[in-house]
């Protein structure tokens, strides 16, 4: 009896942690080896359809992924332009907007960096602002993979790793 207590306590304790987790943090291993593949060069499509595979498996998005095939960059840009279920918060030349992205991503929301001149959408992580001497603010943390340069692809570093110039970046969230 004393066993059965024990076992069913710490049952509800490991599944109670687990439920705990962030879905950052229960698809971290996926996301970093997506990335990895990229930048090692092992699989195109993981830098292609990055963006698109993780939106939909961290938020559900199944509008952005099918069984067959997810949306490519451009499509992806193209539908988060469109607005619907994406608002824009704004720039990322302004630090209010920088800090609204990384408190919404924090607080478990889907939110994004696009480029739309090239088609590039980044995923704007939880966790902290970090200082950025070349874009002269603090910027959130992302996960995204570089078409143009595979082994520049990013996981837990700041936004202005992906992205040169912040005058050509745009955050949106998913509400």
């Amino acid at each position: 009896m004393l066993r059965t207590l024990a076992a069913a306590w710490l049952l509800y304790l490991v599944s109670d942690a687990c439920a705990a987790q962030t879905t950052w943090e229960r698809n971290a291993d996926w996301i970093e080896e997506q990335i990895e593949d990229c930048a090692e060069g092992w699989d195109t499509s993981a830098c292609r359809y990055f963006s698109a595979r993780a939106l939909s498996r961290l938020f559900g998005l199944a509008e952005v992924c099918s069984d067959q095939s997810c949306m490519s960059p451009i499509q992806l840009t193209e539908q988060i332009a469109k607005g619907g279920p994406w608002a824009q918060l704004g720039a990322a030349t302004e630090q209010t907007v920088l800090t609204q992205a990384q408190q919404m991503a924090t607080g478990g929301l889907a939110v994004v960096a696009v480029n739309a001149s090239v088609g590039w959408v980044v995923l704007v992580m939880p966790g902290d602002l970090y200082p950025s001497q070349r874009w002269r603010r603090n910027v959130p943390v992302a996960a995204g993979t570089r078409l143009d340069q595979p082994y520049a692809s990013v996981y837990g570093q700041g936004l202005n790793f992906l992205f040169s110039d912040p005058s050509k970046v745009t955050l949106y969230v998913y509400k």
